[in-house]
């Protein structure tokens, strides 16, 4: 057991530094290939063999002179983060139960990487994301074959992230902004009147710890503007996933994964709001890393201006982190 986990560290550092060496030599864009790079490492589940792939990364930028892009784990159960997911499954909110399917797509693109004073380096990252869900229950009868839009939010935004000794943290700032689809408005005239255009700024802090195949993560937000401007300021995180170590069934690309993330806002009357998500991560079908998930949410919606409305869904989710 000992000999096969050494040759596989050695495999990890010697992939690492091959791929950097390659990306210096052949390609204009070097930093691309380092952020590729890290996602790589960030994708194995045994802590002592990615911190020796992230060590791998440092030593080639320490030859060239570059920081190392600083990565803060992928949360799978955070309903925000910039990512692709796709759910359908059963959506109770407003009193009626239908099926649904929630979308959303979304990008996080590192641009600078820097250190202050010969610190340890900051990575600052443009993070965008676009959520939509669908009321699909009675699609054949609808003349827009897609299903009735209900709400529509976008999100904007920047972050600094930095990578410690034993923990990391992200610092971001981010514009919100949702939107009621035609077809919700159309069935349901009364939100006419009532139609809240919501939107807001939020800065968060975010702090992450890895213990073994965990990740554990909490963090603060304060809300600097928000319309309408009665909205409750302060809002919280926490949550952990789990990324299996062991593959599933002996199948080398595929292993278990799971998530739970847990908010509040006080707008929301700090009802928390849990989204668990668990399933399997398929590694090697495609070009990027996918999970197949069960997802179960329950509590306030956090979709557009519903925040203070009770929302539970269940069903099954793709995932997959750009």
């Amino acid at each position: 057991m000992q000999l096969y986990l050494d040759k596989t560290w050695v495999h990890v550092l010697l992939l690492a530094s091959c791929t950097l060496s390659l990306a210096n030599k052949q390609t204009s864009d070097p930093h691309s290939l380092l952020v590729s790079a890290l996602t790589a490492c960030q994708s194995i589940a045994d802590n002592e063999l990615r911190l020796a792939c992230y060590d791998a990364l440092k030593q080639n930028d320490a030859q060239d002179g570059r920081p190392t892009v600083q990565v803060f784990p992928e949360l799978m159960a955070d309903l925000t983060e910039a990512n692709l997911q796709i759910s359908y499954g059963q959506l109770d909110l407003l009193g009626a139960q239908n099926k649904a399917f929630l979308m959303g797509v979304g990008k996080r693109q590192s641009v600078k990487t820097f250190s202050l004073n010969n610190d340890k380096a900051l990575t600052f990252n443009v993070f965008g994301q676009i959520s939509s869900q669908f009321d699909v229950d009675q699609l054949s009868t609808r003349n827009n074959r897609g299903g009735a839009l209900i709400n529509t939010d976008f999100s904007i935004g920047g972050e600094l992230v930095q990578n410690l000794d034993s923990w990391s943290w992200r610092l971001s700032y981010t514009h919100k902004s949702t939107h009621l689809g035609d077809e919700f408005l159309i069935d349901n005239p009364e939100y006419q009147e009532s139609r809240l255009n919501l939107s807001y700024e939020a800065l968060r802090w975010t702090a992450a710890k890895s213990i073994k195949n965990f990740d554990l993560y909490a963090g603060l937000g304060f809300i600097t503007r928000s319309e309408p401007g009665s909205l409750g300021k302060i809002m919280w995180q926490a949550g952990g996933q789990y990324k299996g170590q062991k593959t599933w069934l002996d199948w080398p690309q595929i292993r278990p994964v799971a998530g739970l993330d847990l908010k509040s806002w006080e707008a929301s009357e700090w009802t928390i709001n849990a989204t668990f998500r668990a399933g399997i991560e398929v590694s090697q079908l495609t070009d990027l890393p996918f999970q197949l998930l069960f997802e179960y949410q329950d509590g306030h919606s956090p979709y557009g201006q519903f925040y203070t409305d009770d929302l539970s869904f269940w069903g099954l989710t793709f995932l997959q982190n750009w």
